[in-house]
């Protein structure tokens, strides 16, 4: 079963194959999306927070990404 990484924004519900995040960088109590095909979406969660929902939504999965310093979480592959 595919796991997918589930965030809810201001006015959507947000899912994303882990597959297509290629990195998340962070701007004080915001962070920002990058995904592989370019699109970029602004979420209301501190790096932290998302790098604990990585870690419980989507498991072993979760090991595909890495926190570099305080400011950017990268996709391994």
């Amino acid at each position: 079963m595919e796991k997918f990484l589930l965030i809810s924004t201001s006015n959507e519900l947000v899912r994303v194959a882990p597959e297509h995040i290629v990195c998340i960088t962070s701007d004080g109590n915001y962070s920002t999306l990058i995904q592989a095909d370019g699109e970029s979406r602004i979420v209301s969660y501190q790096l932290g927070r998302l790098a604990e929902m990585i870690t419980t939504q989507l498991g072993v999965r979760g090991n595909d990404f890495i926190r570099l310093g305080r400011a950017v979480i990268v996709n391994r592959n």
